[in-house]
């Protein structure tokens, strides 16, 4: 774990390891949603959820909408695509980057097409997700930040979603796990990276037991060991789960090798 201190107050973050620190325009890189089937307005809800990160030292820029990886999941084509498709039976979202070292080069993202989907901006329905929600944390996963359950208010980057809720706006804990990496020089990140600079991991988004009306601000005041008070069907759980892959192989997915040199491959599951 990550953490820095703000007056009398520690912040906590957790950090991937990889990120996009060495660019000199880090996010500027074209990020293309591919529409196909997508809901509602899932793509204006996409961009929301990459924008609650933007700040002074980068904007997430993306291109027109396409489908540039032919329904391929995750491959390794240089095109930070976000799609949606079939994923798991308990998997609400996945991303998977690609690192050299501790450089990403590519970040893909797919939203599972069996969830019942809220892509509007008020509050979703008892039984509804929420896309908005869900793509603020899985762009955090894009920047190099992990999960972190253990500061309150619980984060962006924490790893549980009640179904019905919403989080999607940054808490002193996000932003400083953002500008930890984006704000300071290379060679001083500030906090320990969880994962090898020579190697991938995978991690998790799984659909859990839980409590489909309670808020996050709740979870976070009760705590994990207020849980199992409040346990009922719907509570969404990104539970974490490490596999190390290299060569363009990670657990769940086969991207394609590339040819420019051997890359590892980080999914978050």
């Amino acid at each position: 774990m990550g953490g820095v201190l703000l007056g009398s107050q520690a912040l906590a973050f957790q950090l991937e390891g990889p990120d996009w620190a060495y660019m000199p325009n880090p996010m500027g890189e074209n990020w293309v949603i591919c529409p196909d089937r997508l809901p509602g307005e899932a793509v204006q809800r996409t961009k929301d959820g990459a924008a609650a990160w933007d700040y002074d030292h980068f904007r997430f820029t993306f291109a027109s909408e396409a489908c540039l990886s032919n329904g391929d999941f995750p491959i390794l084509n240089r095109v930070n695509q976000i799609d949606f498709g079939l994923l798991p039976l308990g998997v609400l979202a996945r991303t998977v980057f690609f690192f050299d070292g501790d450089q990403i080069t590519e970040c893909d993202m797919r939203f599972n097409s069996a969830v019942n989907w809220y892509t509007g901006t008020g509050t979703p329905a008892a039984d509804q997700f929420d896309w908005w929600s869900v793509a603020a944390h899985e762009m955090g996963h894009c920047l190099g930040l992990d999960h972190e359950d253990n500061v309150t208010p619980l984060p962006v980057m924490q790893s549980e979603l009640p179904v019905g809720s919403v989080l999607r706006a940054l808490t002193e804990n996000d932003i400083a796990g953002r500008n930890t990496i984006y704000s300071q020089p290379r060679g001083n990140p500030g906090g320990a990276p969880v994962a090898s600079s020579s190697t991938g991991g995978g991690g998790g988004c799984s659909l859990m037991p839980g409590s489909p009306t309670a808020p996050s601000a709740l979870f976070a005041t009760l705590g994990n060991l207020a849980l199992p008070l409040v346990v009922m069907v719907g509570l969404q759980v990104w539970s974490r789960r490490r596999a190390l892959a290299r060569g363009g192989k990670q657990a769940g997915a086969r991207p394609t090798a590339s040819a420019a040199g051997p890359l590892s491959v980080h999914a978050d599951r």
